[in-house]
This record gives C-alpha cells, sequence and structure tokens, in this order.
C-alpha cells in the first residue's frame, strides 16, 4: 500500500495543472530586415566620396540607421533611416535635415523574394522607390529611383560591411 499516496500525489498535481495551453509564438515582421544590421561601406565609385549606413536593432519593435556621405574628409550628407512597423505594415522612414522641412518621409516595405527588400512611396518628390537587393558575395546593391519633374532618376549603391 505504499504506492497509494505516490498514485493519490501525481493524480492531485494532474489536476491542478490546469489546461494546457500552446503559447502563441509571435512572427517577427522585422525579421527579413534585420539582415541590414551593422557597418556597411560603398567605396566603389570612381570619384572623391564615399557613402556609409549604419543600422541598429532597437528591441523587437524597431531598427534605426544613419547614413552619410564623406568627400574629401568632410561630411556632405546625412540621413537619418528607421524601419519599424506601423499598422500591420513595415515601413522605412528617412529624414534629410534640408530637404522636406526636416520630416520624416516613410515608404512602405513591398513584398519581394528573400534577398530584396523594396520600398515605396509614390506621391513622395523623389525618391519613389528604394530597393536593396542582396549579393552572392553578402554585398548590397541599392537603387534609390523615381521620377523628378518630368525624368526618370537612380543613384545607385554598392554596400560591402565593413
Amino acid at each position: 500500500m505504499r504506492c497509494t499516496p505516490i498514485l493519490l500525489l501525481t493524480a492531485l498535481l494532474l489536476s491542478c495543472s490546469g489546461p494546457e495551453t500552446k503559447e502563441t509564438v509571435k512572427a517577427d515582421p522585422l525579421a527579413p530586415y534585420r539582415q541590414l544590421v551593422g557597418d556597411w561601406i560603398d567605396n566603389t565609385t570612381d570619384t572623391a566620396y564615399t557613402c556609409y549606413e549604419h543600422w541598429l536593432a532597437e528591441g523587437d519593435s524597431a531598427m534605426s540607421g544613419i547614413g552619410h556621405v564623406i568627400a574629401d574628409g568632410d561630411t556632405v550628407f546625412i540621413e537619418h533611416l528607421r524601419l519599424s512597423v506601423q499598422h500591420g505594415n513595415v515601413i522605412y522612414s528617412a529624414r534629410v535635415g534640408s530637404q522636406n522641412n526636416g520630416a520624416w518621409v516613410p515608404f512602405t516595405a513591398q513584398p519581394t523574394g528573400s534577398d530584396t527588400l523594396m520600398f515605396e512611396n509614390a506621391a513622395h518628390d523623389f525618391p519613389q522607390c528604394i530597393t536593396y537587393a542582396k549579393t552572392n558575395d553578402g554585398a548590397w546593391d541599392v537603387a534609390v529611383t523615381g521620377n523628378e519633374h518630368g525624368e526618370e532618376r537612380s543613384e545607385r549603391f554598392r554596400f560591402h560591411q565593413r
């Protein structure tokens, strides 16, 4: 009869544990974009300037970045960057102090393949589209494209991790 107290204790513990619940695992909407985290440099142009981007994760809900251009040892351009989730959409925002009255300009992420990150804002003057395409060597080919004053315009960068 020594087994009876153990059986009773086991039955009591099982009855108190309550119904099994499955934890819901939240998908990370920024997961595909986290591959941007780090320091990036584009020094592939034939001109005297070098472009940089630096991205940081801000917990689970956002990423922040800064882009800047150095020409002949001087910083000639700075933009603040942000990736966040707003109303279920991933938003890439850029802010240049001397443009758009210093306001953030949002670009909404578009569905793409796993090696492409594309953001659009058809209402913006320029650019209307920003595309990051991952290359086989781990670099990013970045295209900033759109229509400016009735003419197609594009800027291209090739960022390698530093």
